[in-house]
């Protein structure tokens, strides 16, 4: 039987707990007074600063030939590529000035990219500047370039490191195609990624060794050490120490195993001083069960119960391996937490009316919104949005919280085929009519990608303002 609302508050858990009474509030995440533009900026300087020492030490004077231009392309391509991969770093580095700019979805969006065009800007640096360097006085064959790459590789000192490297970063982007995702674990393709690190390294000592920027030049070498610094730092500061910190403190553990529904259980986490652990309802934890199948596994799960200093609550799918691993956790596991992230909070809201729209099991952050957003009677609505009424998850806890902040809760099953386009629910006409005011509420959206892509359109139709839509993916 789950726990109600009323028995969550009331209950007095974890260590130390039993001589409170009602519930606590846990401190919020620090908010940092920085921007996206601010983001995008520090990158764009940083590119006009690399741009700037290739232009002093000489480059812009190879355009004055055939091949002195193809050399030309192939230093700016590394030098960019190298660039990119950096900011890819920093975007997963999980700093949160960077978390609370951009998000974690779309910092993922954006290392996709920045990773992607990197690889492409890191092949052509191989090639241009193969070609450049065996070219005679015509321009090489893509034989004389094979064969080129070949004997860098083999006989030019770290050589061989490069050529590592770009192969590191090509299969890492190959693995990222959406196609090849398909095919592979999430352990599996989170593996492969941590060669990333391994490359970088790689090719930082053959920037050392052989970049005509860095050859010679203590300021160039003390300007790249630093973009790497900048990259590499807050990813050790706030993907290692900062969760090591945190879980010494916090000493988490499963507290309680609940079955919510078949296939869909909750897990309440407990620990040490939770009242000190700064969260937001609506953010996400990536979880490692400490058991020796599971402590080098880590899957994001967002709280699915307004945080109250006492427990976290997970509510989780069986749609893997991962999943039900962490399903048949005992309790007394104990567990390390990664977090919390993530911007679907009320940190980001900006009408005093809220619609709340959830596809599935992405009800879990919404249910913990709903039951914390500060609204008056009436600005508060819930759309649940599942194939069938046994696919509800938390169906009496919403009731309840409908009747206790006075909200507007819905329930839509059914198949998609069922729907016409005139009464689909989420199309711009059936959200239009179940919510008339739609354009005076911020709109937190969860669910399958597919079904988020829909309501997206949907809200894009009916002219919903951007800042005023609210979503997170969870896909990798």
């Amino acid at each position: 039987m789950a726990v109600t609302l009323s028995a969550r508050i009331k209950g007095a858990v974890g260590e130390g707990r039993g001589r409170r009474s009602g519930p606590l509030t846990p401190p919020l995440p620090r908010r940092w007074s920085l921007t996206p533009g601010d983001l995008y900026l520090l990158i764009g300087g940083a590119g006009v600063l690399i741009t700037g020492m290739w232009v002093r030490h000489g480059g812009a004077t190879l355009f004055a030939d055939p091949i002195g231009a193809i050399a030309a392309v192939g230093q700016l391509a590394g030098l960019y590529g190298t660039l990119l991969a950096l900011v890819g770093i920093l975007l997963m580095s999980r700093a949160p000035w960077v978390d609370q700019v951009v998000g974690s979805d779309e910092a993922a969006r954006l290392h996709r990219l920045a990773g992607f065009a990197s690889v492409w800007l890191l092949v052509v640096h191989a090639l241009a500047s193969t070609a450049a360097l065996v070219s005679g006085d015509t321009i090489a064959t893509p034989n004389q370039i094979v064969q080129g790459i070949i004997d860098f590789t083999v006989l030019q000192e770290g050589g061989l490191g490069a050529t590592v490297a770009l192969a590191l970063f090509a299969l890492v982007a190959l693995v990222s195609i959406r196609a090849a995702r398909a095919f592979l674990a999430y352990e599996t393709w989170y593996g492969i990624h941590l060669y990333v690190y391994v490359a970088v390294a790689l090719g930082f000592t053959h920037q050392l060794a052989l970049g005509s920027d860095f050859v010679g030049d203590a300021l160039a070498r003390s300007t790249w050490v630093a973009l790497y610094a900048a990259a590499f730092l807050p990813l050790i500061a706030f993907r290692f120490v900062t969760p090591i910190v945190r879980n010494l403190r916090h000493q988490f553990y499963v507290d309680e195993v609940v079955m919510e529904r078949t296939g869909v259980v909750s897990l309440w986490v407990s620990g040490r001083n939770l009242e000190s652990l700064p969260v937001r309802a609506g953010q996400w934890f990536g979880i490692r069960a400490l058991t020796s199948d599971g402590w080098w596994r880590s899957n994001p799960y967002s709280l699915s119960a307004g945080p109250d200093a006492r427990r976290l609550r997970f509510t989780i799918e069986a749609l893997g391996d991962g999943s039900r691993r962490l399903q048949r956790l005992a309790p007394g596991t104990r567990l390390f937490l990664e977090g919390p992230y993530g911007l679907l909070t009320g940190a980001v809201r900006t009408r005093e009316k809220v619609l709340l729209i959830a596809g599935g099991i992405g009800i879990t952050p919404l249910r913990a919104l709903l039951e914390v957003l500060p609204a008056r009677r009436g600005d508060l609505a819930l759309m649940y949005r599942v194939p069938s009424k046994d696919s509800l998850v938390f169906k009496r806890e919403l009731q309840r919280l409908a009747d206790v902040r006075n909200a507007d809760v819905s329930f839509v099953t059914g198949s998609r085929d069922s729907f016409t386009f005139r009464d689909d629910p989420l199309s711009a006409a059936g959200l239009k009519s179940a919510y008339p005011d739609i354009l005076e509420r911020d709109v937190y959206l969860c669910g399958s990608p597919r079904m988020m892509e829909r309501v997206s359109q949907s809200l894009r139709e009916l002219g919903v303002p951007k800042v005023q839509v609210h979503l997170e993916r969870f896909g990798w």
